[in-house]
């Protein structure tokens, strides 16, 4: 039986050629119920592509790239946010391309950048690579005309507002903060310190604030603690980098305090990312989702479209935390 072609597709569905191709390889201006109608009959009718000489036809490669800087690769967050671009990357027909720092050549379609750290080498030869790039994440000052073609980021200032005004409500007055020592960036870091630092100002508080690298052993972490804790007398600690809250509830019970969403007049903890191992969820821990995966999905769709048709000026939006997922856990009974 002669393998099914686009042409026994178009025929079959009444659509022309150039519908049905690009309903099958995401591009275009097909509409989501039509893509929907191609899809389930190529899958009927036993359709396979042929992805190199469809990429040969529109010089393609039929893969997107992602770089996430070494600095914090390490965090779950990024794990997720990668799986996130991955299911939106194969939902168009696509592969996804994991760059690292000694990457020199970019044989992709596109790319997202994510976090990107200042005078980092890897993300200059990208933007200069002549491929549309989306930033997850905001970045620092960087050297025109090498620019995004998008920027996808979460307001982290809003997120520790979010947070602060809720420790705020179950009577913290004296909260601390431990945040990423980088100089470099992610951006990030710096947003929270400094709405951290800017929130107390506004409320009369003095603000308290640790820094710590991006993995730091467990002396470097009890001992931060231990100066919020004591030296400071904090009634409430914030963490920025996620897994540090979840890493820490155990040295803080050793410091005499007990954290818990619950009561009236306990100690506090919140993440402003939380893990969602170790601290979504938490009785605990007053953690944020961040919805990682769902803002990996959103940067790959922000690629997809920018790919297929380049906007005139460089698009911004922004990625919306799950904060009420914070609240649901505050609500939960502890197990």
């Amino acid at each position: 039986m002669p393998a099914v072609t686009i042409i026994d597709l178009a025929r079959e569905l009444g659509l022309s050629k150039t519908t049905v191709s690009d309903a099958l390889i995401g591009s275009g201006r097909v509409s989501e119920a039509t893509r929907q109608r191609v899809m389930t009959a190529a899958q009927s009718m036993g359709y396979v592509s042929n992805r190199a000489a469809r990429s040969l036809r529109r010089r393609t490669t039929g893969a997107f790239g992602l770089y996430i800087p070494s600095e914090v690769r390490g965090l779950s967050f990024y794990m997720h946010f990668a799986f996130g671009a991955a299911d939106a990357a194969a939902s168009v027909g696509r592969d996804l391309t994991l760059h690292t720092r000694t990457s020199e050549h970019f044989q992709v379609d596109g790319a997202i950048v994510i976090d990107a750290l200042d005078d980092d080498p890897v993300v200059d030869r990208m933007l200069r690579a002549a491929i549309p790039i989306v930033f997850a994440g905001r970045s620092g000052p960087l050297p025109l005309p090498a620019q995004p073609v998008g920027t996808i980021e979460i307001d982290h200032r809003a997120v520790v507002d979010f947070v602060l005004e809720h420790l705020k409500s179950t009577g913290t007055r004296r909260p601390g903060y431990v945040g990423l020592e980088s100089l470099r960036g992610p951006h990030w870091a710096a947003d929270s310190k400094s709405s951290f630092e800017e929130w107390c100002l506004r409320e009369g508080i003095e603000p308290h604030m640790l820094l710590l690298p991006a993995d730091p052993n467990e002396d470097e972490l009890f001992a931060a603690l231990k100066k919020l804790t004591g030296e400071y007398a904090v009634d409430a600690i914030v963490f920025g980098p996620q897994g540090l809250a979840g890493r820490a509830l155990p040295m803080l019970h050793s410091l005499g305090k007990t954290p818990d969403v619950h009561s009236e007049h306990g100690f506090r903890v919140a993440s402003l990312a939380g893990d969602p191992v170790s601290e979504l969820g938490s009785s605990q821990i007053f953690a944020v989702d961040l919805a990682p995966r769902s803002f990996g999905h959103e940067a790959m769709d922000f690629l997809v479209e920018v790919s297929t048709a380049p906007p005139s000026e460089p698009l911004h939006r922004f990625h919306a935390a799950n904060l009420h997922r914070a609240v649901d856990a505050s609500d939960a009974q502890p197990s």
